[in-house]
């Protein structure tokens, strides 16, 4: 089992959304790098009336096993 970090990001237009991304890292210090670089590149940028939101980063468990995953572990 490992972690990965994660952050979304979602057109809008208006309170309708466009389009949807998700981004995963191997660690924490990129995802808020990136997601820092992306936010103030878009700032910039003239989104045609659109509008971006994002999440914070996340972190995720990646299970890569199913002896690691709670549901089978505690499953009885």
């Amino acid at each position: 089992m490992k972690k990965v970090y994660s952050f979304t990001q979602s057109m809008m237009n208006g309170t309708v959304t466009m389009e949807t991304s998700v981004a995963l890292f191997a660690t924490p210090e990129l995802a808020e790098q990136t997601l820092a670089d992306i936010k103030d590149d878009n700032a910039k940028r003239d989104l045609g009336g659109y509008c971006v939101r994002y999440s914070k980063v996340q972190e995720t468990t990646v299970y890569e096993t199913k002896d690691e995953i709670p549901f089978y572990q505690f499953k009885g």
